[in-house]
């Protein structure tokens, strides 16, 4: 028993877990917070807009302790009532397949546009003379360039012109009917391109600029200019630098999901995708407040967890957080 005790202690002792600790702790605060204000949402309504419905689905004729404790025994149960404007549906039903859409943009575009840009500025940041220039201005256009707008350019030139992709609403074209179909599957993709090229296009500009910097950054430090002045490959030099410049991309992951979820539920409703963002902008026109108050309460959850769990693979990347080691 004691040599069970102690390599637990040992387990539970060591800088990783003590990191993961506080990272769990932290956002499970940052969750309470957030629900909390999610809480407020309805009850900051004037009572013009209150009806016996509201009052009655949310308990605003209880007291104010009852209800928080209320809300937070629905949350448990994962019981975020009907919606109004699909009842008898619950609130989970009507987001179960927007979000299953919502996260085939989201996710995909985060990690293939993360790694791409990463491989493309590692190796923008070796170019020489007019080449690097161009290669410069492009990854600067492609950054800079507004993502609606981007997505308006892909939807007037390759949806409504050349018919290379499409767009209505559902995300599925009259006729066809969903299924595990070769049918279905193209024109999924060819509904699922444009919002998903125009966010890959920004991102990985984003991704590769970034990478480019750090990269001539760490060129001219110290550690690479003894290495280089050893007698070290130019190939060797090139992956320190690389790994080394790696770390300050992942820790903009982080911004970068936050962000990319917000541009994805504007997008939704520009090229027409039957996400979570086209849910969402239904809802509120439709004043179906407990489908806004899910909508709000799922997509904080979803951005703290996955805020969480970049963390924690930071902490687990870094040499640094391991060892517990201050340098």
């Amino acid at each position: 028993m004691r040599k069970v005790d102690v390599r637990w202690k040992k387990i539970f002792s060591h800088p990783s877990m003590n990191y993961v600790f506080k990272k769990s702790a932290f956002y499970l605060v940052a969750i309470i917070i957030a629900l909390t204000f999610a809480f407020f949402v309805p009850r900051f309504m004037s009572s013009a807009e209150r009806n016996i419905w509201v009052v009655y689905f949310f308990d605003l004729d209880k007291p104010l302790v009852e209800q928080y404790l209320i809300f937070w025994s629905n949350l448990i149960r994962l019981d975020l009532g009907p919606s109004f404007t699909y009842y008898p549906m619950t609130v989970i039903e009507v987001m179960f397949f927007p979000l299953i859409y919502t996260s085939l943009l989201v996710i995909p575009v985060l990690f293939l546009s993360f790694y791409v840009g990463n491989w493309i500025g590692g190796r923008a940041a070796y170019l020489k003379g007019r080449l690097n220039d161009l290669v410069y201005y492009i990854l600067l256009c492609a950054r800079s360039a507004p993502f609606y707008w981007l997505g308006i350019i892909i939807f007037v030139y390759f949806v409504t012109g050349d018919n290379i992709f499409l767009a209505h609403p559902g995300g599925i074209s009259p006729g066809v009917s969903r299924g595990f179909t070769t049918e279905f599957f193209i024109d999924t993709l060819r509904h699922y391109a444009p919002a998903f090229l125009t966010l890959f296009i920004v991102n990985i500009g984003f991704w590769a600029l970034g990478m480019r910097a750090m990269i001539l950054y760490e060129m001219e430090t110290s550690y690479i200019n003894y290495a280089r002045h050893s007698g070290f490959r130019n190939s060797t030099l090139r992956k320190y630098s690389q790994r080394n410049a790696i770390l300050p991309q992942f820790t903009l992951l982080n911004m970068r999901l936050n962000e990319l979820v917000g541009e994805t539920l504007i997008l939704e409703n520009v090229l027409l995708w039957p996400g979570i963002g086209a849910l969402y902008l239904d809802s509120i026109l439709s004043r179906d407040y407990p489908l806004v108050t899910g909508i709000t309460i799922v997509l904080l959850v979803i951005a703290i967890i996955g805020n969480f769990l970049i963390d924690v693979s930071y902490g687990l990347l870094d040499p640094r957080i391991r060892t517990g080691s201050k340098t």
